[in-house]
């Protein structure tokens, strides 16, 4: 295994991206569905809320419309009873003067027709009021009209008493010609009978379409699409915009068949109903008259209303909610991404801290047994040291000094004690020698840098290698356990240059800093495969092991042919356990 510290994993490493994407992926999916389940939750109810208030509207439409055909055909029945015109029917004098003058009083104050008519049996008008803007004038006998080939008369008289005709919803002509400005109308026409139970001709009311529409539109406001209304085939009577209306009369083709084929079809299948097409939504419903006609040429006169909301009203608030969710969900994504990538990376600096303490863990192991058995051996080489050199020594110094005691003469006893002396001396000697290697004294006495450089003087003189130094020392003074530790490191470096690297010089860098302290030991020898090295070598192992205990880093770069490269950095900030 290389012997070189474990790194931080990369913030865009394999591991951290397969955990980024593992807690990233779910979240990101979950918070998907949750805003597309919003907006389509959002949708459905937009969609439903519509269609309530398309069904509300056409059933309001309905109503008024029913409101206002029964007051009207109200107002006909009651005209034709009225005793000024049974008055006027017996011929009595100044009866029909009465009659105009009750039609206009009544027209005034209605201020909804736009001519009350008289129409005899043979079909020509007799009493005539127009409301002429509000001031309702009779119509001179020389300007009435003969009505006899006009629907609305003939299917009247086909009617019996009480019975009233109601017309499709056009605009008025006179004279042949559509009336200008455009004057939509409905005709309601009952038979008028005399005492002796004769039908002598039609009563007409011609209705103001206006006063309609003019209602239709004031409670069509609040809607937020079309409000149309249709007659039998069709043709828009108020369309979705004013030019689009009347076509079946001012000669052009917009009608709602054109516009909208899918829903037509569906509306002329059922009274009522709602229906959803790529043109929006359409909710409908048909009002018949209770006396209902057809006119040649002019359809029924049913009338339908159509509520129609159009596909960007339709789904306006939930297209805007869903940008307002795709917004947040950018947002929200971006923060998931960032937290999982976070977790992602801690979880593979965990890991890597886990690996790396497993590896430390092993690598204590195998020193603790390394060290045991070095130990050993080191007690086992100092016993021999003791026993066979210094043991020899004291045993020769013991003997000249009883001989010399014994000895009578005195050249001989000084001979003697000169030779105990030098074995005195040797002794003093070996025991340096064994106290050096246990512990330099140095170290204790003048400090780390005196220490480096005796061992490198010494280093140089045994080994021959030559030693190219850097040192810096802005702090002279360091914990022993500093100052052993890095002594004890650069000296198993320059060892394994000796043993292994076959150099014939070294470069030795130590800088000592307030913050850190930096050791550096370089050679140019041949260097080797760090994939092939013995992870369990005692003094890479020891040397590593001292640097991590001060909470250093310990880095080993070597290739074959290329040297070896040992370097230690221990920040002088840390606690030395």
């Amino acid at each position: 295994m290389p012997d070189s510290p474990v790194d931080r994993p990369s913030l865009v490493s394999s591991p951290v991206i397969v955990r980024l994407l593992a807690a990233f992926l779910p979240a990101a999916l979950f918070t998907g569905c949750v805003v597309f389940a919003l907006y389509f939750q959002e949708r459905a109810n937009e969609e439903s809320l519509h269609e309530q208030a398309g069904a509300y509207l056409v059933d309001l439409h309905a109503d008024i419309i029913t409101r206002e055909l029964e007051t009207v055909e109200s107002d006909l029945l009651y005209l034709a009873g009225q005793s000024a015109l049974r008055h006027y029917l017996t011929g009595q004098p100044g009866a029909q003067e009465d009659l105009q003058e009750e039609y206009v009083l009544f027209c005034r104050q209605r201020a909804v027709y736009d001519q009350i008519r008289y129409i005899d049996a043979d079909g020509r008008e007799r009493v005539r009021v127009n409301f002429n803007d509000r001031r309702p004038t009779v119509v001179p006998e020389d300007e009435l009209q003969p009505k006899a080939d006009r629907y609305y008369f003939v299917e009247a008289m086909r009617l019996g008493r009480g019975e009233v005709f109601v017309s499709p919803f056009d605009l008025n002509v006179e004279h042949g010609q559509i009336e200008k400005p455009l004057k939509p109308t409905i005709r309601f026409a009952t038979p008028v009978f005399d005492g002796q139970g004769m039908k002598r001709g039609v009563l007409v009311l011609n209705f103001l379409g206006d006063v309609l529409l003019a209602k239709l539109a004031e409670v069509s406001q609040p809607f937020a699409g079309s409000a149309l209304l249709l007659n039998g085939e069709g043709h828009y009577l108020r369309g979705p915009t004013p030019d689009q209306a009347w076509g079946f009369m001012l000669g052009h083709d917009r009608t709602l068949a054109a516009d909208h084929p899918e829903a037509w079809s569906r509306i002329l299948g059922g009274e009522n109903g709602s229906l959803r097409t790529t043109g929006g939504l359409f909710t409908w419903r048909i009002v018949l008259p209770r006396h209902a006609a057809i006119d040649p040429g002019a359809g029924n006169a049913g009338l339908i209303l159509v509520a129609h909301t159009p596909p960007a009203l339709l789904n306006a608030r939930s297209a805007q909610l869903l940008r307002r969710l795709l917004l947040l969900y950018t947002v929200v994504v971006l923060v998931l991404l960032a937290l999982a990538w976070y977790l992602a990376y801690v979880g593979s600096l965990r890991r890597a801290h886990e690996r790396r303490i497993e590896e430390s863990e092993a690598r204590l192991r195998t020193l603790s047994t390394k060290l045991i058995t070095a130990q050993e051996e080191e007690r086992r080489g100092i016993s021999r040291d003791l026993h066979d050199e210094l043991g020899q020594v004291v045993t020769a110094v013991t003997l000249d000094l009883q001989r010399a005691g014994q000895a009578a003469d005195p050249g001989k006893k000084d001979e003697l004690i000169g030779r105990a002396l030098r074995g005195a001396g040797c002794l003093l000697d070996h025991i340096h020698e064994i106290s050096a290697r246990v512990r330099p004294s140095l170290l204790d006495d003048l400090g780390l840098k005196d220490a480096v450089q005796n061992l490198l003087g010494d280093y140089e003189r045994n080994t021959g290698v030559i030693p190219r130094v850097e040192l810096g020392f802005e702090l002279q003074t360091l914990p022993s356990a500093v100052s052993e530790n890095v002594y004890r490191i650069l000296q198993e470096a320059l060892t394994n240059v000796s043993r292994h690297s076959h150099a014939s010089e070294v470069f030795v860098g130590l800088r000592v800093a307030p913050e850190r302290i930096t050791l550096t030991v370089r050679d140019s020898g041949q260097g080797f495969d760090l994939a092939a090295l013995d992870s369990a070598r005692l003094g890479i192992l020891g040397m590593r092991e001292r640097a991590e205990l001060l909470g250093g880093m310990f880095a080993l770069k070597s290739s074959p042919g290329k040297g070896t490269e040992v370097e230690v950095v221990i920040p002088l900030a840390c606690k030395v356990n």
